[in-house]
């Protein structure tokens, strides 16, 4: 009995050390930071360094916050993040012992010292994580467990989803939605085989799903129109272009459509679709969008809609793999507000997505991206497979003949009360 006792309390110590040790407490993370900032040139010009104001143990991670002296921002901190991960994690393992472990424990076992002293010996390399914000204060927060590398959805996700929010990705905070109805547009960038087609195809499969009788796509697919090649037959999919020459031609109808409701807007004394009581909501994608980017009839097009589409119930979203100030127009790009920017090869790059640096620096995980709206969050983008895809958009392929007509808004929506109108749009098939 007195033999269990003792070895519970030993083994109940070494699992408060290795608690203490995972939640920051075992070593002085805070004296670590202000020497990694002094050695990073993170000083003010009269020798000031950041000062610790308090450290704040908050469960999954633990933060440190200090006083940052003037002249100094916050951004140049965040610029300098691999440096504060890097030097926060010299490579040294630490006890990985769990309560689990404590009671997996057999005491009437003959080999029970044996197993305490495997125990014992158990260990992890130690990885941690930082995020840098700054609200008045420079916090560092520091994690202990690495953000998830994979992030399987299906259709029990999109139950959580409200509106016209689609799945952004998991953060270390949970799971982060974008609302299309609040932030119109967005804008993609990622190289190649890192998750940009992917979430593409998560976010038409989630609408589809979700919105099925108010949601219409025109899907521009400039690689030959594969990525989006399953949708083609959904009844929501008015048009798949898969070349420049289809591109235009599918914007032209866009626009079209854009110019029609919005003269009704007008004639009517509308705001916006919301305030006239419209449903729909028209989708253009436009994946690897660098290939039009010098058709200037297609880049004019692309700028109306970002510029005017909101009001019209049209949503733009603009992906490419190679960001430059050439494949992006500012236009675009200011109206863009929404953000996802998958790894990129250069600081100037990922400049161009999401106004800061970062991107080049993302781990070469596929899926893993840097979302923007006011301020940039790393999360891991859901994954959907192409069976989960085929098994949401099957109840709604159509093998109808799409129709051919001049007349994109039909007669009987002039007059229609807020609340009850509904737009007739033409479905248009380009070979």
């Amino acid at each position: 009995m007195l033999f269990e006792l003792l070895s519970s309390a030993l083994v109940g110590g070494l699992v408060g050390a290795s608690y203490f040790h995972q939640i920051g407490l075992g070593g002085n993370d805070t004296q670590n930071i202000t020497r990694i900032a002094a050695n990073a040139g993170l000083v003010a010009k009269d020798g000031t360094q950041i000062r610790p104001f308090r450290r704040t143990n908050k469960g999954d991670y633990v933060e440190y916050v200090f006083q940052l002296p003037q002249g100094l921002s916050a951004q140049q901190f965040r610029d300098k993040l691999d440096r504060f991960q890097d030097g926060l994690n010299a490579k040294r393992r630490v006890r990985d012992i769990s309560l689990a472990d404590l009671r997996a424990i057999n005491w009437r076992s003959k080999d029970v010292v044996t197993q305490l002293r495997k125990l014992a010996k158990k260990k992890k390399t130690e990885r941690k994580e930082v995020e840098i914000e700054f609200d008045g204060m420079l916090k560092f927060r520091v994690y202990t467990e690495a953000l998830t590398e994979f992030y399987e959805v299906d259709e029990s996700l999109f139950m959580s989803l409200k509106g016209w929010e689609v799945p952004a990705g998991m953060s270390r905070q949970g799971l982060i939605k974008h609302d299309f109805d609040k932030i119109a547009h967005s804008l993609i960038g990622g190289s190649t085989d890192f998750g940009k087609s992917n979430i593409l195809k998560l976010w038409i499969t989630a609408l589809i799903h979700r919105r099925p009788n108010d949601v219409k796509f025109t899907l521009i697919d400039l690689k030959g129109g594969l990525s989006f090649s399953r949708f083609r037959k959904a009844k929501q999919v008015e048009i798949v272009a898969k070349n420049p020459d289809e591109a235009l031609l599918a914007l032209t109808a866009v626009q079209e459509r854009m110019n029609k409701t919005m003269d009704y807007l007008e004639a009517n004394g509308f705001e916006d679709v919301k305030e006239a009581g419209i449903k729909e909501r028209y989708f253009t994608f436009i994946d690897e969008a660098a290939d039009i980017a010098d058709d200037a009839d297609c880049v004019e097009i692309i700028i109306d809609i970002a510029r005017r589409g909101r009001a019209a119930g049209e949503r733009l979203i603009y992906a490419t793999q190679y960001p430059t100030a050439q494949t992006i127009d500012s236009q675009i790009k200011r109206n863009c507000i929404g953000r996802i920017c998958f790894v990129l090869d250069t600081g100037v790059a990922s400049k161009v997505v999401i106004d800061q640096e970062g991107a080049e620096k993302l781990p070469l995980v596929k899926g893993r991206a840097i979302y923007k709206q006011v301020k940039c969050t790393e999360l891991q983008t859901p994954y959907i497979s192409n069976n989960t895809i085929d098994r949401i958009i099957t109840p709604h392929i159509t093998f109808k003949a799409r129709k051919e007509d001049d007349e994109h808004v039909s007669d009987n929506s002039k007059g229609a009360t807020p609340g009850t109108h509904t737009l007739d749009i033409e479905e248009i098939g380009i070979s």
